[in-house]
This record gives structure tokens, sequence and C-alpha cells, in this order.
């Protein structure tokens, strides 16, 4: 439902942000999947779409316009990373950004990612867990548990990719995903 314009820019701006915050942030990292750069990422988005508020067409949906914003955010924020090897080509880029992104309800996103995450060997779950949930470097993951970088690399390469396929069979049969 396109915004009505209040007497208030700042109350306005901050509700659609509020509303849009996890979706915006779900797309930027569609784009850019590094999760050390999506907090940065968000961060450029916002302070870009405050500074274009003003110019922002209220007759219009905000989402849209903020996702357009965003993608612009990832190519400059590629330029400035340009030495980095796992950045996505600009076509890709913009294959993923004219992309739909499926809509998903949150509770069951998280259902499915705890049914997939129990379903993996201990020594898996504990590897992701430090390295997404406590934020460790693969680096740190490696000398603490006595084993190589590349071991390390393939393991969550693997667990990595077995939760991604179980989460998405999940939401299919939930119905929450169409067949892939």
């Amino acid at each position: 439902m396109p915004a009505k314009p209040t007497d208030d820019p700042s109350g306005e701006f901050l509700g659609h942000m509020l509303k849009s915050q996890r979706a915006l942030r779900n797309y930027l990292f569609s784009l850019h999947p590094r999760e050390r750069d999506i907090d940065d990422l968000l961060q450029e988005t916002a302070r870009t779409l405050w500074k274009e508020f003003g110019k922002f067409d209220r007759s219009r949906e905000f989402l849209p316009w903020a996702l357009r914003i965003g993608y612009f955010e990832v190519l400059r924020f590629r330029k400035k990373q340009t030495r980095d090897r796992l950045v996505f080509s600009e076509d890709l880029l913009e294959l993923l950004a004219d992309e739909e992104p499926p809509d998903v309800s949150e509770n069951a996103a998280r259902r499915a990612l705890d049914a997939c995450l129990a379903k993996l060997d201990a020594h898996s779950r504990e590897v992701l867990m430090a390295r997404y949930d406590q934020h460790q470097t693969v680096a740190e993951l490696a000398s603490e548990r006595n084993t190589s970088v590349h071991r390390l690399y393939r393991l969550l390469d693997r667990a990595r990719a077995s939760v991604v396929t179980c989460v998405r069979r999940h939401l299919h049969l939930e119905g929450e995903l169409p067949a892939p």
C-alpha cells in the first residue's frame, strides 16, 4: 500500500525501514552472500535511503524502491572490493536482482533450519554453529580443532549444502516454497 506523506518524514521513514528491514537485508544477502559485509551494506543502504527519502514518490511502494537503492549500494560496495575473488560478476548480480525472492514466513524458515541442523552430525553442527552463531573465523576454528583450514572449509561446504537442501525440502513440504 503506497505511503501517505506525513508532517514527520523521519517517523514515516523509520516506519518504512522497520517494516522493510528484514526483506532488504535478505535481498542484500542474496546479491552479496558474505555475512560479514551485510551489516555495512544495510547501513549504507539505509543512509542512502534517508538522504533520498525526500525524492521518494509516496504513491509507490517503499520496498521496491529500497531494494533498487540496495542494488546500487551492492554495486558501489563491489567496486571497493574489486580485488576480492568471491565477488559475483555484474551479469549474475543483475540476474539475482531481477529475481523475485520467495515469500517465506520467518517462523517456517526458522523451524526448517532448526530441524535440519538437528539432522546434522554433532561435529558438523558444532562447527557450523561456531562459525555462524559465534562468528569465529575458519582459521580460529581450524586452530582450535587442530585441523587444516582446507579440511574445515570442505566440512563447512558439505554441511551448508546439506542444510540448504534440507531447508528447501522442508519448506517445499510445508508449502512455503514451490518445487525446485
